[in-house]
């Protein structure tokens, strides 16, 4: 028999428990499947169907939304709409209003005299002939678009050739580089608009979309200022060892040393002679008195 102080808790328990139990308690019968009422499984979609619906439906994952999302929500993505043709993206009749609606993220910039830039992240899809990387579109004081700019990666060039060569001129050019594809538009031996296409280093099977490297710089037929000269950057000279080993000469020690010897010697020669000569050319001997011409010999010698 329990005490009587823990006995009147217990029974306060019990009071209150059992009612609540007896009216929530959980109804075992809805757990249990009745042959009535029981549905068939719904069977999973197969790989290709989810793919097929992807494509479809052309959606993208969300991305970060920015900062101030909370206050201003928009629902573009970063590289812009779901999807996008190559002649809506490299068209000269966009505004400034259509790329800030189609991009969330915008990077403005005057990169050039008289040129307003806006740059956007690019992707036009998932298809093999879609772009993705960065378009630039540079406006004048006219506010119509002069230049459209885009370095990027693609896995098939054939769309993207096709639309400039049709719709802008570019014609193709030799180019001695193995493997590129030049186009260009072409005004007295300047160029105005041009296409540069060529294969990646390393080629991977499980990312095809980035086989081929672009560089496009497209400017409105009505522009007459070309596009500046590319910069190519010069090789450089090989020393004399490398030349060696270019040739498959065998090296030794000495031989390197020798060749390191000659070539510090060649070099401090000809820093000699060139002070010899500047030192002759700010002074000539003709036009010093004879006394500091001796005193300019006895330079060396203690006073």
């Amino acid at each position: 028999m329990f005490s009587r102080v823990l006995g009147i808790p217990v029974m306060l328990a019990a009071a209150v428990g059992v009612p609540y139990v007896v009216s929530n308690g959980v109804n075992l019968d809805s757990l249990m499947p009745s042959g009535s009422s029981a549905e068939a499984p719904t069977p999973k979609p197969s790989a290709d169907d989810v793919v097929a619906q992807l494509h479809k439906a052309k959606t993208r994952p969300q991305l970060s939304p920015g900062t101030g999302a909370t206050l201003y929500p928009n629902e573009t993505h970063v590289e812009g709409m779901a999807a996008m043709s190559l002649s809506d993206v490299f068209n000269f009749g966009v505004t400034k209003e259509w790329i800030y609606r189609n991009w969330s993220r915008k990077s403005t910039a005057l990169s050039e005299l008289g040129l307003f830039g806006i740059r956007v992240p690019l992707v036009t899809g998932t298809q093999i002939h879609d772009l993705a990387g960065s378009l630039t579109y540079f406006f004048g004081n006219d506010g119509r678009v002069h230049r459209i700019s885009f370095h990027g990666t693609t896995g098939d060039t054939t769309q993207l050739v096709t639309l400039v060569a049709q719709y802008y001129g570019l014609r193709p050019q030799y180019t001695a580089i193995a493997g590129e594809q030049v186009f260009q538009v072409r005004r007295n031996n300047q160029v105005f608009s041009e296409l540069r296409t060529r294969p990646a280093p390393v080629l991977w099977s499980s990312s095809p979309h980035d086989s081929f490297s672009v560089e496009l710089e497209l400017q409105h037929p009505q522009v007459q200022t070309p596009l500046p000269p590319r910069r190519i950057p010069l090789p450089e000279t090989p020393t004399p060892t490398q030349q060696q080993a270019n040739l498959g000469e065998p090296q030794t020690a000495t031989t390197q040393q020798t060749s390191t010897a000659k070539s510090e010697a060649q070099s401090k020669q000809a820093a000699d002679g060139n002070s010899a000569e500047n030192w002759e050319a700010f002074f000539p001997r003709s036009r010093v008195p004879k006394s500091q011409v001796n005193s300019l010999d006895r330079r060396g010698q203690m006073w």
